[in-house]
């Protein structure tokens, strides 16, 4: 966000505090069976999870040449890594033997990959490099059995991933016109300037939208997280836009009233308020005082996920500080595991009881309803190719 759009939206939360108000949008209903249906499941599996950008990491974790991380996108394990020419690259993690998995590390280092099956391996540019017994297979095309490449792309701090993509058409990878803007906001938040302090994987027993749901509205504040960060909060003033098939959330924390006694030049932005960017389709970034959330969910069936928080600090922090550790486990073990998870959870045990068809999104969750008419869209799209 501008200096600019942050004055004027700082503007617009004052104004709807002093009514005792936050932004109203559209209402909306979703579908019940949208969060269990195995049906449903595939088609998001084949469509939003093939077919759109997808956060599979941020920059400072493939900043030195030879790092890699893995991760399954939708139904497909990935390898993604920056090579020792300093390419980033992104691979289907599959041996082209028998399929097995090059490594089943989250990260690490590497300047080749041994398929623990037969030990066929393969260099960090995806070449076949050795093949134990090669006379074993005397028809074998070497330089066509390297790893399948992917379309990968650096953009506002994230590595993007566009699963459907081979590497040869990575230059059709806009993530640019994809963000519809919010990369400028990433920018200035200096987010490619940060750093992963601390990274955690959880594994909810709920449908991947129920995270995505629980991370793009603030009417759950009050009650669910009552005795963890609603103190700091500020009952109204919640402001939101559409962005593309994304969207910006902004809530007012207490100290924003602080702006009623200094002039404009003083106002702190990311003092006395946190942003929420939803990114279509399973990436969140809730943007504290000092530091960034960025979670990116995926589906492991319809009842299940697996749910990627890193910690994201500005790169010129002290690491060393226990300041990042206690607020890390904070945000992360209590208001995320032990409220939202917990809670996403326990509505995903509704999902099959019949008691209704659909669930209400009232004007103050319209980011929901937004994310949903994005998902359903899309689907809607694919069905009539």
């Amino acid at each position: 966000m501008t200096p600019e759009l942050r004055t004027e939206t700082l503007k617009r939360m004052l104004a709807l505090i002093d009514d005792k108000q936050s932004q109203l949008g559209e209402s909306g209903a979703i579908a019940v069976s949208s969060y269990s249906s195995q049906e449903r499941l595939q088609a998001e599996l084949d469509v939003l999870f093939q077919d759109f950008p997808v956060v599979v990491a941020h920059g400072s974790q493939l900043h030195e040449n030879g790092s890699f991380v893995t991760l399954t996108v939708g139904h497909m394990p990935v390898l993604v890594n920056r090579d020792r020419d300093g390419h980033l690259r992104a691979f289907i993690n599959s041996c082209r033997h028998r399929g097995a998995k090059l490594t089943d590390l989250p990260c690490g280092k590497a300047k080749s990959f041994k398929c623990p099956y037969h030990a066929w391996t393969y260099m960090d540019d995806g070449a076949l490099k050795y093949v134990p017994n090669k006379e074993a297979f005397p028809e074998l095309d070497s330089e066509g059995r390297g790893l399948v490449e992917l379309a990968v792309k650096e953009q506002a701090g994230f590595i993007w991933l566009l699963p459907n993509k081979m590497k040869l058409e990575s230059n059709a990878l806009d993530i640019k016109s994809y963000l519809s803007g919010v990369d400028e906001d990433l920018l200035e938040f200096e987010l490619d300037q940060h750093i992963v302090k601390h990274a955690d994987v959880l594994r909810p027993a709920c449908n991947w939208k129920l995270v995505i749901d629980a991370f793009s509205e603030g009417y759950h504040l009050k009650t669910l997280h009552k005795d963890s960060v609603k103190p700091f909060f500020h009952e109204h003033g919640t402001v939101f836009e559409k962005m593309g098939c994304h969207s910006r959330s902004v809530g007012a924390r207490n100290d924003i009233v602080n702006a009623r006694s200094l002039p404009e030049s003083e106002w702190d932005f990311r003092a006395w308020t946190t942003p929420f960017y939803t990114l279509f389709p399973n990436t969140i970034l809730v943007f504290h005082p000092d530091w960034v959330s960025r979670i990116t969910v995926f589906p492991n069936g319809s009842d299940h996920s697996v749910v990627y928080h890193d910690m994201l600090v500005p790169g010129d922090a002290d690491l060393q500080a226990s300041y990042w550790d206690k607020t890390f486990a904070l945000i992360n073990q209590q208001v995320f595991a032990a409220e939202d998870i917990a809670v996403c959870e326990n509505i995903q045990s509704a999902t099959r009881s019949g008691a209704d068809t659909h669930w209400l999104t009232g004007g103050l969750e319209t980011p929901v309803y937004w994310f949903h008419q994005a998902c359903d869209a899309a689907l809607a799209k694919n069905q009539k190719k």
